[in-house]
């Protein structure tokens, strides 16, 4: 990678990293669709400064349209569900999932692949994805679809009756 593809990669990881702090951090929603739409605009240089474009604007068109969908005045955002112990489970299951990812990542040897080229190759990133890191791979879409799956529990959710009656 040149001077100036590594300077792009940082900048962009750097915008990602702070965008995700601030996030996490900020009050309001117009302010966290903002932070979450920096935290698209650095993904997508990542990927983009690796030469997968197609990812890039994939990634891109996913951050800017979930970040426009948080910063709406009528969002509303998604109560805590679960009690104290399955938080506690959960939380121990995404440290048995860091473990196991960290061992696949450090396992040994990096993996050789050939570079066909192009700004929106991406056959290149999956080849490596499937091939020498299928774990992760499946570790990563399967924490996306239980995420996916309990936001989505959370956000249908019945509302309390003294809510409910309160809005009438």
């Amino acid at each position: 990678m040149d001077s100036l593809h590594a300077i792009g990669f940082y900048v962009s990881a750097a915008l990602a990293g702070v965008g995700g702090i601030l996030l996490a951090f900020l009050h309001g929603h117009w302010h966290r669709g903002l932070a979450l739409g920096a935290v698209g605009l650095g993904v997508a240089g990542i990927y983009a400064s690796l030469s997968a474009g197609f990812a890039a604007i994939v990634v891109l068109f996913c951050y800017i349209g979930c970040a426009l969908l948080v910063a709406r005045p009528d969002y509303r955002t998604v109560e805590q569900a679960a009690g104290g112990l399955w938080r506690q489970i959960g939380a121990l299951g995404a440290a048995l999932l860091l473990v196991v990812l960290a061992y696949a990542a450090f396992r040994g040897r990096f993996a050789l692949a050939t570079f066909y080229g192009g700004p929106f190759n991406s056959v290149s990133v999956a080849r490596l994805l499937f091939a020498h890191d299928a774990l992760a791979t499946e570790a990563v879409a399967g924490v996306v679809l239980v995420a996916l799956v309990g936001a989505a529990i959370a956000w249908r959710r019945e509302r309390p009756r003294d809510e409910r009656e309160g809005r009438r």
